[in-house]
């Protein structure tokens, strides 16, 4: 279910009316209102609002970002997720979950993929719960780390940004991940100066398992991301606990050393290749579900001058 409200230039109301009910849309509600800035001009805008199924509006927002007389400078639209929508069809049509708009993906993930101080601190003491649960055996205490730990988003990030060849989300993504991996060494480094080893768990299993595990994950996380039903709390944890393990292990045993039975080239290569997988499989699971960027595209184009 979503609502969307296109603010478009005064006389553009009836095109982005007519696209949408080209996308299946069965009213549509037009307004106007006045635009104050800040240099004291006023402009009489056509607000146009749509409430319809999450499909729907996806084709909208694709087609109203593509359409000749779509100005990024000019127009204005946002969606929203309401908790329940009762209007022109029956829920049986209105509450169909899939796809979700891609700008609606991509911006979330932009969200998830900002290093800033939170996430920094909350990769840090997520990290660090993870550590000292691994060290000490206590799976409830790795639980509770993995819950809190924003790691597979930055994954996601980068396998939807070579999807729509939008090249700086995809290294904003790449950033995220490399910072990510850092912290999460740094904390497992962290908590063995302060515990004695062994590492009490230590089932990080083969590489061959993680790959297939990693493309499972993947298909999953990248379906959950495109699904207004996708429990992407529930996948993240999954794929958090498959890959967050490995980094975790590798800061512990920097303090407490390599010994000759540690089979640290095949985790180091399992970590790898699990990165690599969950991330193309996620691209491939969003290329599938029909993500599209040429829209986001001309959109940056018109903001930012890049190409």
């Amino acid at each position: 279910m979503r609502i969307i409200t296109v603010k478009a230039p005064e006389g553009q109301g009836k095109n982005v009316a007519n696209l949408a009910f080209a996308a299946g849309a069965s009213q549509v509600s037009v307004r106007q209102e006045i635009r104050y800035t800040t240099d004291h001009q006023e402009k009489k805008l056509d607000v146009v609002q749509v409430e319809t199924a999450t499909p729907k509006v996806k084709t909208l927002v694709e087609r109203l970002m593509t359409a000749p007389f779509y100005d990024p400078d000019l127009f204005a639209f946002t969606t929203q997720h309401p908790e329940s929508l009762f209007a022109a069809a029956a829920p049986i049509e209105e509450t169909d979950p899939t796809v979700r708009p891609t700008t609606d993906v991509y911006e979330e993930l932009w969200q998830y993929t900002k290093v800033t101080g939170s996430l920094v601190s909350r990769v840090f003491l997520s990290s660090v719960l993870l550590a000292y649960g691994m060290v000490e055996d206590m799976i409830p205490l790795i639980i509770a780390g993995l819950l809190f730990l924003p790691y597979h988003h930055h994954m996601l990030g980068v396998g939807l940004g070579a999807v729509i060849r939008e090249w700086r989300f995809l290294g904003q993504g790449l950033l995220a991940l490399f910072v990510s991996t850092a912290l999460i060494v740094l904390a497992g480094v962290c908590v063995a100066y302060f515990t004695k080893p062994p590492i009490g768990w230590h089932d990080l299993g083969s590489p061959l398992s993680g790959f297939i595990i990693s493309c499972v994950i993947g298909a999953a996380a990248g379906l959950g991301a495109v699904d207004d039903a996708g429990r992407r709390e529930l996948v993240g944890l999954a794929a958090t606990a498959h890959i967050s393990v490995y980094p975790a292990w590798f800061g512990l045993k920097l303090v407490f050393g390599f010994d000759e039975h540690a089979k640290w080239q095949d985790h180091l290569l399992a970590f790898g290749i699990n990165v690599t997988t969950l991330t193309v499989v996620a691209g491939i699971t969003f290329a599938i579900m029909g993500m599209r960027g040429e829209g986001i595209r001309r959109f940056l184009k018109a903001k930012t001058g890049e190409k």
